[in-house]
């Protein structure tokens, strides 16, 4: 598994915050709360046997070999039960991009995804050593493009967050 990328719905594939650095200083801010993220780790294959047991359709029987990247869900509500990290391949950013379990609140489906944009990972590390899951949010994709091409996102984080167990 590598770094999602963003598909923009206008058949362009963006990498991650491609071309960016950030400071060093940052780099070890944010290395010291992922480590507080589980590694995504060996549990492939359960997370694989459980989709398939709970699939409804055939269709669903394809469901685990096609995890989209976070962009999939763009402008839509959200909530994100869990997360794992995973070294990223791409240089000049932070270093992780994240596995994300989540819920559509619509129709109570879970899915799992992908993300590598150094914003969102930023917002969903934060949150996760703030305790802060599960989080309701809505992705969100730039309109517009970089100058060198991409579509930066982010997260809305919802004003109305769910229960937390404490």
């Amino acid at each position: 598994m590598t770094d999602s990328t963003t598909n923009t719905g206008t058949g362009v594939m963006v990498p991650p915050d491609a071309g960016l650095t950030i400071r060093d200083d940052l780099v070890d801010t944010y290395t010291t709360m992922m480590l507080a993220v589980p590694e995504a780790g060996g549990e492939g294959m359960d997370n694989i046997l459980d989709q398939l047991a709970r699939a409804t359709t055939v269709a669903q029987l394809d469901q685990p070999w096609r995890s989209g990247g976070l962009g999939d869900y763009r402008d839509r509500p959200i909530i994100i039960t869990g997360m794992r990290r995973m070294p990223s391949d791409y240089t000049g950013g932070l270093g992780w991009f994240l596995v994300l379990d989540i819920v559509d609140p619509s129709t109570g489906e879970t899915a799992v995804v992908t993300t590598g944009s150094m914003s969102v990972v930023a917002q969903l590390v934060k949150a996760w050593v703030m305790d802060a899951f599960p989080l309701a949010v809505i992705p969100r994709l730039s309109r517009k493009p970089t100058k060198d091409g991409f579509y930066p996102q982010h997260l809305d984080i919802a004003p109305r967050q769910p229960a937390r167990d404490r």
